[in-house]
Protein backbone atom coordinates (compact mmCIF):
# COMPACT_ATOMS: atom_id res chain seq x y z
CA UNK A 1 0.00 0.00 0.00
CA UNK A 2 1.39 3.57 -1.06
CA UNK A 3 1.53 6.26 1.31
CA UNK A 4 -0.52 9.32 0.40
CA UNK A 5 1.14 12.92 0.45
CA UNK A 6 0.54 16.25 -0.71
CA UNK A 7 1.85 19.51 -1.84
CA UNK A 8 0.91 22.49 0.81
CA UNK A 9 0.22 24.65 -1.87
CA UNK A 10 -3.27 25.18 -0.90
CA UNK A 11 -2.70 25.94 2.44
CA UNK A 12 0.45 28.35 1.54
CA UNK A 13 -1.21 31.38 3.84
CA UNK A 14 -0.96 29.61 7.01
CA UNK A 15 1.86 28.92 8.90
CA UNK A 16 3.87 25.60 8.85
CA UNK A 17 2.27 24.11 12.10
CA UNK A 18 -1.12 25.06 10.80
CA UNK A 19 -0.56 23.71 7.88
CA UNK A 20 0.02 20.33 9.03
CA UNK A 21 -3.21 20.42 10.84
CA UNK A 22 -5.17 20.82 7.62
CA UNK A 23 -3.00 18.42 5.92
CA UNK A 24 -3.17 15.81 8.96
CA UNK A 25 -7.49 16.79 9.03
CA UNK A 26 -7.60 15.71 5.02
CA UNK A 27 -6.35 12.33 5.91
CA UNK A 28 -2.40 12.27 4.26
CA UNK A 29 0.34 10.44 5.61
CA UNK A 30 2.97 12.91 4.32
CA UNK A 31 3.59 16.07 2.99
CA UNK A 32 6.15 18.09 0.71
CA UNK A 33 9.05 20.06 2.30
CA UNK A 34 9.08 23.50 0.74
CA UNK A 35 12.41 25.15 0.32
CA UNK A 36 12.60 28.88 1.66
CA UNK A 37 15.93 29.28 -1.03
CA UNK A 38 13.29 29.29 -3.65
CA UNK A 39 10.12 29.73 -2.02
CA UNK A 40 10.68 32.44 0.24
CA UNK A 41 7.61 35.04 0.56
CA UNK A 42 5.03 32.44 -1.06
CA UNK A 43 4.74 30.06 1.75
CA UNK A 44 4.06 31.97 5.19
CA UNK A 45 5.20 28.95 6.96
CA UNK A 46 8.35 27.79 5.35
CA UNK A 47 10.59 27.13 8.13
CA UNK A 48 14.36 27.78 7.71
CA UNK A 49 16.85 24.90 6.04
CA UNK A 50 19.47 25.72 8.77
CA UNK A 51 19.98 22.29 11.46
CA UNK A 52 17.60 24.40 13.95
CA UNK A 53 14.77 24.81 11.28
CA UNK A 54 14.84 21.07 9.78
CA UNK A 55 14.73 19.65 13.42
CA UNK A 56 11.92 21.70 13.92
CA UNK A 57 10.56 20.67 10.73
CA UNK A 58 11.07 16.67 11.69
CA UNK A 59 9.57 17.43 15.34
CA UNK A 60 6.19 19.47 13.97
CA UNK A 61 5.36 16.19 11.53
CA UNK A 62 6.09 13.65 14.30
CA UNK A 63 3.77 15.40 16.54
CA UNK A 64 1.09 15.07 13.83
CA UNK A 65 1.83 11.19 12.52
CA UNK A 66 3.16 12.88 9.18
CA UNK A 67 6.25 11.95 6.96
CA UNK A 68 8.09 14.14 4.86
CA UNK A 69 7.95 12.59 1.97
CA UNK A 70 10.22 14.86 -0.15
CA UNK A 71 12.03 18.30 -0.19
CA UNK A 72 10.66 20.50 -2.90
CA UNK A 73 13.44 22.37 -5.05
CA UNK A 74 11.80 25.29 -7.36
CA UNK A 75 15.02 25.82 -9.86
CA UNK A 76 15.38 27.32 -12.76
CA UNK A 77 18.37 26.98 -14.72
CA UNK A 78 17.56 29.50 -17.19
CA UNK A 79 19.08 32.85 -16.08
CA UNK A 80 20.26 35.45 -17.27
CA UNK A 81 23.68 35.60 -15.58
CA UNK A 82 25.92 33.28 -14.57
CA UNK A 83 26.03 34.48 -10.99
CA UNK A 84 22.07 33.60 -10.89
CA UNK A 85 22.51 30.05 -12.71
CA UNK A 86 25.15 28.88 -9.74
CA UNK A 87 22.75 29.98 -7.40
CA UNK A 88 19.95 28.08 -8.54
CA UNK A 89 22.41 24.98 -8.81
CA UNK A 90 23.60 25.55 -5.04
CA UNK A 91 19.62 26.23 -4.33
CA UNK A 92 19.06 22.25 -5.24
CA UNK A 93 22.70 21.24 -3.26
CA UNK A 94 20.94 22.78 -0.28
CA UNK A 95 17.85 20.96 -0.64
CA UNK A 96 19.76 17.50 -1.30
CA UNK A 97 21.71 18.29 2.15
CA UNK A 98 18.61 18.49 3.70
CA UNK A 99 16.63 15.88 2.57
CA UNK A 100 19.34 13.54 3.23
CA UNK A 101 19.71 15.05 6.94
CA UNK A 102 16.25 13.94 6.91
CA UNK A 103 16.64 10.94 5.74
CA UNK A 104 13.87 11.68 2.87
CA UNK A 105 15.17 9.92 -0.78
CA UNK A 106 14.22 12.54 -3.09
CA UNK A 107 14.21 16.43 -3.67
CA UNK A 108 11.64 17.23 -6.67
CA UNK A 109 13.17 19.91 -8.85
CA UNK A 110 12.21 22.12 -12.10
CA UNK A 111 14.43 22.32 -15.11
CA UNK A 112 13.43 25.95 -16.12
CA UNK A 113 11.55 28.08 -17.87
CA UNK A 114 11.91 30.06 -21.51
CA UNK A 115 13.76 33.38 -21.37
CA UNK A 116 13.71 36.09 -23.43
CA UNK A 117 16.67 36.27 -26.05
CA UNK A 118 17.51 32.79 -25.53
CA UNK A 119 16.38 29.99 -27.86
CA UNK A 120 14.94 26.90 -27.04
CA UNK A 121 17.53 24.58 -27.45
CA UNK A 122 20.09 27.30 -25.35
CA UNK A 123 17.21 27.17 -22.30
CA UNK A 124 18.03 23.13 -22.73
CA UNK A 125 21.37 23.36 -22.62
CA UNK A 126 21.49 25.34 -19.38
CA UNK A 127 18.63 22.81 -17.68
CA UNK A 128 21.74 20.23 -19.01
CA UNK A 129 24.17 21.66 -17.57
CA UNK A 130 22.51 22.47 -14.05
CA UNK A 131 22.02 19.07 -13.74
CA UNK A 132 25.42 17.78 -14.35
CA UNK A 133 26.73 20.16 -11.62
CA UNK A 134 24.05 18.88 -9.52
CA UNK A 135 23.60 15.17 -9.70
CA UNK A 136 26.63 14.29 -8.82
CA UNK A 137 25.96 15.99 -5.32
CA UNK A 138 22.73 13.75 -4.80
CA UNK A 139 24.43 10.60 -5.75
CA UNK A 140 27.30 11.22 -3.43
CA UNK A 141 23.94 11.43 -0.41
CA UNK A 142 21.86 8.92 -2.02
CA UNK A 143 19.18 11.31 -2.95
CA UNK A 144 17.11 11.31 -6.24
CA UNK A 145 16.39 14.70 -7.93
CA UNK A 146 12.85 14.12 -9.43
CA UNK A 147 12.53 16.17 -12.08
CA UNK A 148 8.70 17.31 -12.92
CA UNK A 149 6.95 17.70 -16.10
CA UNK A 150 6.61 21.56 -15.66
CA UNK A 151 6.15 24.49 -17.56
CA UNK A 152 6.65 24.66 -21.31
CA UNK A 153 9.72 23.04 -21.51
CA UNK A 154 10.29 19.72 -19.37
CA UNK A 155 6.41 19.03 -20.71
CA UNK A 156 7.74 18.16 -23.78
CA UNK A 157 8.27 14.44 -22.81
CA UNK A 158 11.52 14.53 -25.74
CA UNK A 159 12.89 16.99 -23.79
CA UNK A 160 12.43 15.60 -20.51
CA UNK A 161 14.14 12.20 -21.94
CA UNK A 162 16.83 13.76 -23.10
CA UNK A 163 17.94 15.77 -20.56
CA UNK A 164 18.07 12.46 -18.55
CA UNK A 165 20.23 10.97 -21.06
CA UNK A 166 22.39 13.73 -21.40
CA UNK A 167 22.65 13.82 -17.93
CA UNK A 168 23.38 10.29 -17.34
CA UNK A 169 23.25 10.43 -13.57
CA UNK A 170 21.64 7.47 -11.49
CA UNK A 171 20.41 10.19 -9.22
CA UNK A 172 18.47 12.44 -12.37
CA UNK A 173 14.75 10.66 -12.29
CA UNK A 174 11.21 11.79 -13.13
CA UNK A 175 8.89 13.09 -10.77
CA UNK A 176 5.54 12.45 -13.17
CA UNK A 177 2.34 15.28 -12.70
CA UNK A 178 -0.34 13.76 -14.14
CA UNK A 179 -2.13 17.06 -14.60
CA UNK A 180 0.73 18.68 -16.61
CA UNK A 181 1.34 17.22 -19.54
CA UNK A 182 -2.37 17.28 -20.67
CA UNK A 183 -2.12 20.79 -19.90
CA UNK A 184 0.53 21.28 -22.27
CA UNK A 185 -1.00 19.97 -24.79
CA UNK A 186 -1.04 16.29 -25.47
CA UNK A 187 -4.11 14.39 -26.13
CA UNK A 188 -5.30 11.96 -23.96
CA UNK A 189 -4.51 8.60 -25.22
CA UNK A 190 -0.92 10.20 -25.51
CA UNK A 191 -0.60 11.37 -21.96
CA UNK A 192 -1.13 7.62 -20.65
CA UNK A 193 0.96 6.36 -23.15
CA UNK A 194 4.00 9.17 -21.88
CA UNK A 195 3.04 7.68 -18.07
CA UNK A 196 3.83 4.02 -19.78
CA UNK A 197 7.00 5.21 -21.08
CA UNK A 198 8.19 7.14 -17.96
CA UNK A 199 6.97 4.90 -15.18
CA UNK A 200 9.90 2.95 -15.20
CA UNK A 201 11.81 6.24 -14.35
CA UNK A 202 9.46 7.52 -12.09
CA UNK A 203 10.49 7.99 -8.34
CA UNK A 204 7.80 10.80 -6.97
CA UNK A 205 4.27 11.73 -8.28
CA UNK A 206 1.86 14.62 -8.60
CA UNK A 207 -2.06 13.40 -8.93
CA UNK A 208 -3.26 16.41 -10.67
CA UNK A 209 -6.96 15.85 -13.10
CA UNK A 210 -8.72 18.15 -16.01
CA UNK A 211 -10.90 17.96 -18.48
CA UNK A 212 -11.60 19.58 -21.73
CA UNK A 213 -14.79 18.97 -24.35
CA UNK A 214 -11.52 18.23 -26.89
CA UNK A 215 -9.64 14.98 -25.33
CA UNK A 216 -8.21 13.74 -28.76
CA UNK A 217 -6.84 17.19 -30.05
CA UNK A 218 -4.15 18.77 -30.03
CA UNK A 219 -4.36 21.92 -28.01
CA UNK A 220 -2.57 24.64 -27.27
CA UNK A 221 -0.70 25.23 -23.60
CA UNK A 222 -3.45 25.81 -20.59
CA UNK A 223 -6.29 24.36 -22.44
CA UNK A 224 -8.16 22.57 -20.10
CA UNK A 225 -9.68 22.80 -16.86
CA UNK A 226 -8.34 21.68 -13.69
CA UNK A 227 -11.05 19.42 -11.76
CA UNK A 228 -10.94 17.34 -8.48
CA UNK A 229 -8.55 13.99 -8.69
CA UNK A 230 -11.86 11.91 -9.23
CA UNK A 231 -13.66 13.91 -11.56
CA UNK A 232 -11.54 14.38 -14.60
CA UNK A 233 -10.44 12.66 -17.83
CA UNK A 234 -7.24 11.09 -16.79
CA UNK A 235 -8.04 7.60 -14.54
CA UNK A 236 -5.59 8.03 -11.66
CA UNK A 237 -6.63 4.68 -10.27
CA UNK A 238 -5.46 3.13 -14.06
CA UNK A 239 -2.23 5.11 -13.53
CA UNK A 240 -1.16 4.14 -9.92
CA UNK A 241 -2.01 0.34 -10.78
CA UNK A 242 0.08 1.10 -13.79
CA UNK A 243 2.93 2.79 -11.83
CA UNK A 244 2.86 -0.47 -9.16
CA UNK A 245 3.14 -3.01 -12.19
CA UNK A 246 5.97 -1.19 -13.21
CA UNK A 247 7.82 -0.93 -9.94
CA UNK A 248 7.33 1.94 -8.30
CA UNK A 249 8.31 2.33 -4.83
CA UNK A 250 7.62 6.00 -4.16
CA UNK A 251 4.62 7.66 -2.71
CA UNK A 252 1.13 8.96 -4.30
CA UNK A 253 1.68 12.30 -3.80
CA UNK A 254 -0.81 14.97 -5.08
CA UNK A 255 -0.87 18.66 -6.33
CA UNK A 256 -4.75 19.13 -6.21
CA UNK A 257 -5.05 22.22 -8.62
CA UNK A 258 -8.60 22.14 -9.01
CA UNK A 259 -10.75 24.62 -10.24
CA UNK A 260 -11.51 27.30 -7.46
CA UNK A 261 -8.48 25.77 -4.77
CA UNK A 262 -7.49 29.37 -4.08
CA UNK A 263 -10.99 31.00 -3.75
CA UNK A 264 -13.29 28.42 -2.50
CA UNK A 265 -14.26 28.68 0.94
CA UNK A 266 -11.50 26.83 3.31
CA UNK A 267 -14.12 24.33 4.42
CA UNK A 268 -15.19 23.41 0.97
CA UNK A 269 -11.53 23.11 -0.41
CA UNK A 270 -11.13 20.71 2.64
CA UNK A 271 -14.19 18.80 1.64
CA UNK A 272 -12.69 18.20 -1.70
CA UNK A 273 -9.30 17.22 -0.77
CA UNK A 274 -11.01 14.54 1.80
CA UNK A 275 -12.96 12.99 -1.29
CA UNK A 276 -9.77 13.36 -3.37
CA UNK A 277 -7.55 11.59 -0.89
CA UNK A 278 -9.93 8.95 -0.35
CA UNK A 279 -10.07 8.30 -4.07
CA UNK A 280 -6.17 7.75 -4.07
CA UNK A 281 -6.21 5.69 -0.88
CA UNK A 282 -9.13 3.27 -2.37
CA UNK A 283 -6.50 3.12 -5.15
CA UNK A 284 -3.04 2.18 -3.16
CA UNK A 285 -5.88 -0.29 -0.99
CA UNK A 286 -6.99 -2.36 -4.26
CA UNK A 287 -3.44 -2.96 -4.93
CA UNK A 288 -2.80 -5.37 -1.69
CA UNK A 289 -6.78 -6.83 -1.82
Amino acid sequence: MYLISSTALVFSKLTFEESLKRLKEIGLDGFELYNPFFYKGIFQGTLSFDPDGLKRAEELADSYGLKITSVNAGNNFVQKSRDLFESQVEGVKMCVDAAARLGTPVVRVFGGEPSEGKTEEECVRAIIEGFKLAAPHAEDRGVALALENHGRITNNVDILLRILDEVNSEALKVNIDTGNFYWYGYRLSEVEEIFERLAPLTVHTHMKNGTTERKEERRGIGEIRFTPLAEGDIDLLKVVRMLKEKGYKGVISMEDEFEGWTTLPQEKVIEILKRDVDYLRSASETLTS
